[in-house]
């Protein structure tokens, strides 16, 4: 009798040293895991079960094998079973089963690197922030879109409308605090749309911005090709014709003087410091170059840009561009 329960308390202490083993210093792995981390994302209201399901189909934690038994185990021990924080997170290859069961248990997530392009519409941001986070209820209004900035930023997953504009406020802040302009931040980033969406060649930006500047000062008409193609809805237009340029919009500054009421697209901070560094000139006409290389020709009289403009207009018909 001795003997039986000697055997049984040397193979229950063994077990126990095994589980120990595992639930402290035994990695998790999957036989077909490469070796980049694994993202996983637990959405608000997610349960225990929905987690497992989770991790099974991305092959981190696969069930009813030994690996699952180990985080059940541990996950009941530090209470993951009873409350699943939402979240996203980063899972390395081979990481400790203690410390993975932990980091979800505690909320540690890891950031997204999320990059603010150039959207046009305040629409095309909040459904691009709705696919990439975590709410999907976003709904930046047009008076707000000019203090989001063109850039790289690491956001949590979970972040949520608010947060998200309260640290686009203080990134636009800080971008603005050394600037001098003679006019408004709103107004700079409107002029800048419209320059970005001129060109994509930066060292005619300044130039570009010149001349608009002197417009504005002069109280002429922009007369922006990318307002009217704003106001049409169509940013794949090549020849804007008469029939867009009475477009009935606010947005179309060959109908209405002065800047339109909000950007017509995310300029980047090169394009707004293109606007901020605007050479003094006197040009107040511009036309894309008859070589259709990008570049453009500028021009102080009506008579020179009329030329120029003819040219463009001759390459445009050799090209069959309508």
């Amino acid at each position: 009798m001795k003997k039986t329960i000697l055997i049984t308390l040397a193979v229950g202490g063994a077990l126990a040293f095994l589980l120990a083993i595992l639930l402290f210093l035994g990695p998790y792995h999957t036989a077909n895991w490469d070796t980049e981390p694994v993202r996983i994302n637990i959405p608000q209201g997610c349960t225990y079960d929905d987690l497992r399901d989770t991790l099974d189909a991305h092959e981190v934690v696969i069930r009813k094998t030994p690996a699952a038994i180990v985080f059940d185990l541990e996950a009941r021990a530090v209470g993951l079973t009873k409350h699943v924080r939402p979240g996203s997170y980063l899972v390395p290859r081979n990481m400790k089963m203690h410390a993975f069961v932990r980091k979800l248990r505690n909320g540690q997530q890891d950031p997204l690197r999320l990059t603010i392009g150039k959207f046009r519409t305040p629409q095309q941001l909040n459904e691009y922030l709705n696919t990439k986070l975590m709410h999907n209820d976003f709904h930046i209004p047009l008076d707000s879109f000019h203090l989001v900035l063109q850039d790289t930023y690491e956001f949590y997953w979970t972040v949520t409308p608010e947060q998200f504009m309260q640290r686009m406020e203080k990134e636009s802040a800080a971008f603005w605090q050394q600037t001098e302009a003679p006019l408004s931040t709103r107004d700079i980033v409107v002029l800048a749309s419209i320059v970005e969406e001129e060109t994509n060649n930066n060292a005619e930006k300044p130039l570009i911005a010149s001349v608009y500047l002197n417009r504005l000062q002069h109280g002429m008409p922009l007369q922006a090709d990318p307002t009217v193609k704003y106001a049409v809805g169509d940013f794949t237009l090549r020849r804007i014709l008469h029939k867009h340029l009475a477009t009935d919009s606010p947005f179309n500054t060959y109908l209405h003087t002065g800047l339109p009421p909000a950007p017509i697209c995310l300029p980047s901070k090169a394009t707004i410091k293109a606007v901020l560094n605007a050479p003094k000139t006197d040009y107040i006409y511009f036309c894309a170059s008859e070589k259709m290389d990008g570049t453009h020709r500028f021009a102080s009289t009506l008579a020179e840009h009329q030329r120029n403009a003819n040219a463009f207009h001759a390459a445009l018909n050799k090209h069959g561009i309508r």
